[in-house]
């Protein structure tokens, strides 16, 4: 309880200025989200469109629906909201209907970020380059014993530019311990006028509700479920991540052609070779496990890169009109090795055929959204979901899923309990509703399987309720959250040597409050809780409290940050990961178990308008006198002091 009084404090102080940054929005909105499954989150997709348009905004008059899908987050149902509004006679009007959008307001902050109602002249020439240095000051367990190859150095560099109708990305990247500063480099290039669209190099894919193909992690559930399950994918975009498994490597072609006045036929080839890491079985000349981790340190990881070829050759075509779409996409995976994994997540076989129908029916106060898809061994996936706007400010959603055990889709999204696509079945029914200064979003999922899973001795059977709950009197953000889950899970007793599956409940609940402190200054406070509960266990539980202020102001040459965060956890069923963004594309995933604090400050100068740097420190202590991480990347101790520098140069 002493814990929560700073944070009681700071709330009756709280000062009458709006709090809203996009840093702060981005980390809180990825705060709300199923942890992802990797240690960081390489945030270059969102932050180099919104830096972009941010700069030059698209008029939403004369915006088409093909432009409007290039803003981050932004999905077809919020675009049609804006249509159907439109069109605007000023700002005012404009900002009106995007605050009355039942979204969450990181969504909101991009449209009134990066939408005009005038026209502006299109800028011709637009580049920035980034590069970022990051360091471990303790040591790591992989250089102590020799098992990393290579040196600390740890360079991430990106160059983007746009000129007229042209774009260029290139990322080169070298985590510590690796060989060469090239470890791993994307390259792409996109020519797109009108009715066109060309992509040279690496892209991505999205297609209909990501059963066969999303190559991105928007698609989980979290506050914004409205939003966040209708996501709906439209072909390729450039790579701008350093993920080396979430890319394709070769080229794509897009025409769309305009039927009449209110239809259009859009059709897409694919082709790609593009070299994949695994575990190859050289007695069998199988693969038996693709590899994912993306790093290339030891004899052991440097062995595994690029020793699978992947070709994929596909042809999409989609029929669109106002309230109707209808698509069709048929792809063809070939590798020059059998993979014989065990992974849901990975391919089965060596070569096949990966088709998928998918569409929509109606548009913004009512839509149904399909797709059915089979696998190379002809295994089905189906989802649907359906999005009734009741009232201009409530919206009810219901999502249902359905996935054959054995299906077997490399780069598709689970919108469920699993992120991978298989063994699942589930319906996740809920309501977003504003009024006035308040947004409450409210679901239930209930969901099982087939089989039994990697980590259980049977089929699971789970229900989660999620309330999350905003107030906002324009000075001050209140926010509580509270997720309960209850499902099958593996238990381990002391006294017995089997494993067996069990119901297991959890449930998080947070209270988060945002509120700025003066004119520049802005206050975020968290406490968390975090409960494990079964008939065979003592109750476990952790906490956590995050206290944080800030220095804000994006016109400001100088601005500074510190976080103060205390936690203790029972186990690792009761760890709570905390989403910290750190430097502009980058943000860090931690798994905050055991006890501790954690501090996170960071200065940002902007040099010149050109040229903005930014240096941020994050410093872990552990009460326990035992280890941080595992493996090659542990750290003997019970501290941890990370480093960051990155300097972005802008050129207009």
């Amino acid at each position: 309880m002493i814990r929560i009084i700073p944070i009681v404090v700071l709330l009756i102080f709280a000062l009458e200025i709006e709090a809203k940054d996009f840093e702060t929005l981005l980390e809180n909105y990825f705060g709300n989200r199923t942890p992802a499954a990797q240690d960081y989150l390489d945030l270059s997709q969102i932050q180099d469109i919104y830096d972009y348009y941010s700069t030059d905004p698209i008029n939403i008059n004369s915006a088409s629906k093909k432009q409007l899908r290039e803003l981050p987050f932004i999905t077809d149902w919020v675009i049609d909201e804006l249509k159907s509004k439109g069109p605007y006679k000023n700002r005012f009007e404009l900002e009106e209907t995007i605050n009355n959008i039942v979204t969450d307001e990181i969504i909101k902050f991009v449209l009134r970020e990066c939408l005009t109602t005038s026209n502006t002249k299109e800028k011709d020439f637009n580049n920035s380059y980034t590069v970022r240095y990051r360091s471990n000051l303790e040591p790591t367990k992989g250089f102590v014993n020799d098992k990393y190859m290579g040196s600390e150095l740890n360079l991430y560099q990106k160059l983007r530019t746009k000129y007229q109708d042209f774009e260029l990305s290139t990322v080169v990247d070298k985590d510590d311990g690796e060989l060469s500063i090239t470890d791993f480099y994307s390259l792409s290039l996109k020519y797109e006028k009108e009715d066109y669209k060309l992509i040279v190099g690496d892209y991505n894919l999205s297609y209909g509700l990501g059963n066969l193909y999303d190559q991105s992690f928007l698609s989980l559930k979290n506050s914004d479920f409205v939003n966040t399950s209708s996501e709906f994918g439209h072909g390729a975009e450039m790579n701008r991540s350093t993920i080396d498994y979430n890319f394709f490597r070769g080229g794509y072609l897009e025409k769309t052609f305009h039927l009449n006045s209110s239809s259009n036929l859009r059709v897409a080839s694919l082709y790609a070779d593009t070299k994949r890491s695994a575990t190859v079985d050289t007695a069998r000349d199988i693969v038996s496990s693709v590899y994912k981790a993306g790093y290339f340190r030891t004899e052991t990881e440097i062995k595994k890169k690029n020793q699978l070829d992947e070709l994929l050759l596909g042809l999409n075509v989609e029929y669109e009109t106002e309230k109707f779409s209808i698509g069709a996409l048929s792809t063809h995976l070939g590798y020059n090795k059998f993979i014989e994994s065990s992974s849901f997540s990975s391919f089965y076989g060596q070569s096949g055929f990966l088709n998928t129908i998918y569409g929509r029916i109606g548009r913004n106060d009512e839509i149904l959204k399909f797709e059915i898809c089979t696998d190379v061994n002809s295994n089905i996936s189906l989802r649907t979901n359906y999005l009734l706007e009741i009232y201009e400010n409530l919206i009810f959603l219901t999502d249902i899923r359905y996935t054959e055990p054995n299906y077997r889709a490399p780069y598709a999204m689970n919108f469920g309990e699993q992120s991978f696509m298989a063994n699942e079945k589930g319906i996740l029914t809920g309501i977003s509703y504003n009024y006035d200064n308040m947004r409450i979003a409210l679901f239930s999922d209930f969901y099982n399987s087939e089989l039994k899973t990697f980590t259980t001795t049977k089929p699971i059977r789970g229900i989660e309720y999620y309330l999350d709950l905003v107030l906002d009197n324009k000075s001050t953000k209140y926010n509580i959250r509270i997720d309960y889950e209850r499902k099958s899970d593996t238990f381990k007793s002391d006294t017995m040597n089997t494993k067996f599956t069990i119901p297991n409940t959890k449930l998080n609940t947070r209270f988060e409050v945002n509120s700025n402190l003066g004119k520049y200054f802005v206050f975020r406070g968290r406490a968390e809780l975090s409960f494990k509960i079964n008939d065979f266990q003592e109750v476990q539980g952790g906490n956590l409290i995050l206290l944080e202020l800030k220095k804000k102001g994006s016109k400001l040459d100088l601005q500074y940050g510190l976080s103060f965060i205390t936690f203790n956890t029972t186990d690792f069923e009761t760890v709570i990961y905390t989403y910290l963004y750190q430097v502009p594309g980058f943000a860090y995933v931690y798994p905050f178990y055991q006890s501790g604090n954690n501090i996170n400050a960071f200065v940002k100068y902007k040099l010149i308008d050109e040229i903005s740097l930014w240096f941020r420190i994050n410093h872990l202590f552990k009460n326990s006198n035992g280890k941080i991480g595992s493996g090659n990347e542990e750290i003997v101790g019970n501290e941890r002091t990370q480093l960051i520098f990155q300097m972005q140069y802008l050129i207009d």
